[in-house]
């Protein structure tokens, strides 16, 4: 098959045996940092289950054209709704209710649920229902960035896939056939970004860096230094927006979660990671609740901190 996925050669393999085979699980959970091809891999699989051909994904039918449009009626996406930043138990209830019901011009539904790590308890609960007692002709596909913050009887009925940035040579050799990018400036960007396919095609197209990103970075470092008092100053200008703190959350979590696979071989360091990770996680729903942005970010810097001088 032609994966659109770059590098996870295992991953690729896995998915194209249970695809070939027609044993594609009912429920996968697809995780990485933004940029690894989360969304790709996840329109691929849905793609593949409503392809009528024999070898799916043909590329050819009706239902892969419908698919690759966005416009099939039997792939669904379920994300958090406009203002709201995680997916409410009401959009989980209209999912269920959906699943039950026939497929319109495929012998399958697919849903893919976008931050699905965004749901809470209560939300998770509810889709629960449907994975312990899936319909047959169902495929689910979550996207989230670790399966860490969905809750273990959910995550107990998926497949897990962990995708990773590629090696510098297969990004180059993607970046230079399919984006006619010189190798020199794939390979710096490349560089730059860790390898990460998503964020150098964001800078190839001139997206700016969010004030709420550069934050995050500068914030991370100031706190790993133990600089307290630096880390809350480069938050103070995010205070009167939320918007741009919601985007230093989310790099913020990214980073950490970076920084977990970079060191899984020193199980204290990973531990410690993970603990700031599971730190931002349980603050970021507090931000729905129109917090203060100031207490937010000294509860953040402080729980944090507590967490480094505990290590």
């Amino acid at each position: 098959m032609n994966f659109p996925l770059v590098g996870n050669k295992r991953i690729c393999e896995t998915i194209d045996a249970l695809i070939s085979s027609n044993r594609l699980p009912h429920a996968i959970i697809i995780e990485g940092e933004k940029g690894t091809g989360k969304r790709t891999l996840a329109k691929y699989i849905a793609k593949a289950a409503v392809c009528e051909s024999s070898v799916p994904p043909c590329n050819s039918c009706r239902n892969c054209h419908l698919a690759d449009a966005n416009t099939h009626p039997d792939i669904e996406t379920v994300a958090p709704e406009p203002k709201r930043k995680n997916i409410v138990v009401e959009q989980v209830r209209n999912l269920r209710s959906t699943a039950y019901r026939s497929a319109h011009t495929a012998s399958r539904r697919a849903f893919i649920i976008e931050q699905a790590d965004t749901m809470n308890p209560s939300s998770q609960n509810s889709l629960l229902k449907v994975l312990e007692d899936p319909p047959s002709d169902v495929v689910f596909v979550l996207i989230a960035l670790s399966a860490d913050n969905l809750l273990e009887t959910v995550v107990s009925r998926c497949l897990i896939l962990s995708l990773n940035t590629p090696s510098q040579d297969e990004a180059v050799k993607y970046l230079t056939s399919y984006h006619k990018m010189s190798e020199d400036k794939a390979r710096t960007l490349l560089t730059e970004e860790k390898n990460n396919i998503g964020k150098v095609l964001k800078r190839k197209k001139g997206t700016k860096e969010s004030a709420g990103k550069t934050a995050a970075v500068n914030f991370f470092n100031a706190v790993e230094s133990g600089e307290t008092l630096s880390a809350l100053l480069f938050t103070a200008p995010l205070e009167k927006d939320r918007v741009e703190t919601e985007k230093f959350t989310e790099e913020l979590c990214e980073i950490l979660l970076s920084k977990i696979k970079d060191c899984r071989h020193l199980s204290n360091t990973a531990r410690e990671y993970t603990d700031m990770y599971r730190v931002v996680c349980d603050l970021k729903p507090t931000l729905i609740t129109n917090i203060n942005l100031s207490l937010y970010f000294t509860a953040l810097v402080s729980k944090l901190s507590a967490v480094k001088n505990k290590s």
